[in-house]
Formats: C-alpha cells, structure tokens, sequence
C-alpha cells in the first residue's frame, strides 16, 4: 500500500491541529508551560470559566479530552501517511478559540515541517509502502509509545495535580473520542485497504504496554458496554469509561446519556428526553 501525504485540511478542520496562532484565541498557553502546576492552574480556571464549568475538575476533563485529536492524527500518520510532524510539547502552542461559540482547544504547531519516520520503520516505509497491517507494530508502539509517556502521560499528571481528579478518569476520556475522529478520517480515505489499515492499527493500541501510559491497565483496553442510540434508533452505542462531568457545567447538557454513572431507569429517561428533543427540531 503506497503511503500518503498528510491531509492537512482535516488536521485543520476536524483536528484543530494548526501552522499558525489564531488571532481571535481567548488564552494561549506554550506546550511545556503545562509542567507547571501553577501556569497549567492559570489555564484551566479560564478554561472552566469558557466552557461555564462550576469548578476546575470540569475544566479538566474536557481539557484532556481535547487531545484526542491530537492522538487521532499521530495514530494516522503511523499508520497510513510517508512523514510526520512533530507533537512534542515544546513545538506545541495551545489556544482557546471560540468555534461557534464555544471554546475549542487548537493546538498549533511551531515548527510545521515533515520528517521522515525513523530507520526502524523499515525500507517499506522509507520507500513509501506499507505491508500488512500488523508488520510495524514494533516502531508503531515505539512512536505512538513515546509520544503517550513523553507528551501527554506529564501533562495528564500536571492536571491531575491541579484537579485532584484520579490520572485513570482523565486517560478515560481519550478513547471513544480517538475511535470518532478515527472514523471521520476513515470515511475520508480513498480506498478499503487504507481504511482497514488504519482500523486495524487503531485495534492493536489496546495491546500496547500500560507502562507507556504510566497507569497499571492500558486505558485502551476497556469493557465495552452497549446501549440503544437514541439518535439512530434500531443502532448501539458504547458507553463511556469515565464520566466527563459535563452535569456539572451551568449548561442544560446534565448527565451525557452515555455517562457510566446513570443508572437503567435514568438512562431510559435520558434517551425518551433526547429523541423527543429531536422529533421537536425536526418538525420546526
């Protein structure tokens, strides 16, 4: 399979992985500034403040939730793309950025030139093909590895300092978010055998190593659970590892339908409320 180049358009787009500040940001903070209690303190007080959170553990949850973009176009590139671009914290600015008036996260990038994957990646990737999926695991959990416990396990930590939240709730907010984008990008590729390439890879994160994730269990490797969708009757949807705590947000979202903490009967509840919500919409 020949690799591709990088599909900048749905880093922009999808992933809010940028080349340059935007000037409309709300707050801008510098990647390895998140090492520090205090500054990454700073940022989520006028993160909570943005997304109308009633205390800094929401703002904490949706901040590491933020970076399962980034996460989704480091698992692509390993899989499918030639290059990569460099996520480690001190190439990273991050921005708060109203989109449709509420404040996403943009990660933008300082250096945006590409580099060519390491040696260990094998003449096929250096010579733009890919075997089977599976043939790279080993430089794929080296790269994907690194970039878990060298970027993001100091900046969970950080937070988790700040927020008193447990590190294992935060890391559960990154996996059902990475497998959405996945499938968003999944659905923008040209052929079967990409597609299947990059699911495929996807799968094999839940075998790598806790240790590259500074936790006892892979925060990949959950119990799946299934319950109906209430925004595609007759189709399931999983529920979450962790609650995001978005109940606690001076906002009409209260518990997500998907949240673990609900019970049978209010999930029920939740799922009659929601399709009513949308058979009211779409008669409008």
């Amino acid at each position: 399979m020949q690799r591709l180049a990088i599909d900048y358009q749905f880093l922009e787009e999808q992933c809010y992985i940028v080349r340059e500040r935007r000037e409309q940001a709300i707050y801008t903070i510098e990647g390895e500034e998140l090492l520090d209690r205090l500054r990454t303190e700073q940022f989520l007080v006028r993160y909570q403040s943005e997304i109308k959170g009633l205390d800094i553990q929401v703002a904490a949850t949706y901040f590491v939730a933020s970076w399962r973009v980034l996460c989704t176009a480091l698992h692509y590139m390993a899989s499918l793309t030639l290059t990569r671009l460099n996520f480690q914290l001190d190439n990273l600015t991050l921005q708060i950025v109203p989109v449709h008036q509420f404040p996403m996260v943009f990660f933008v990038l300082r250096d945006d030139s590409e580099s060519a994957w390491p040696a260990v990646a094998d003449k096929a990737v250096e010579a733009g093909e890919s075997g089977e999926a599976g043939e790279a695991d080993g430089w794929q959990e080296q790269q994907l590895g690194s970039f878990y416990k060298e970027t993001l396990q100091p900046v969970m930590e950080s937070v988790a300092g700040v927020s008193k939240l447990p590190v294992t709730q935060l890391w559960g907010q990154l996996p059902l978010g990475i497998a959405y984008y996945i499938k968003q990008l999944a659905n923008r590729l040209d052929t079967a055998e990409q597609r299947e390439r990059l699911w495929a890879d996807h799968e094999s994160v839940k075998e790598m190593s806790a240790e590259w994730f500074g936790v006892k269990r892979n925060p990949f490797t959950i119990k799946e659970i299934l319950v109906d969708n209430p925004y595609s009757p007759g189709e399931k949807t999983p529920l979450k590892p962790t609650c995001c705590l978005a109940y606690r947000t001076k906002t009409d979202i209260g518990y997500c339908y998907a949240c673990p903490k609900l019970t049978k009967q209010q999930r029920e509840e939740k799922r009659i409320e929601l399709m009513q919500r949308q058979l009211e919409s779409s008669n409008k």
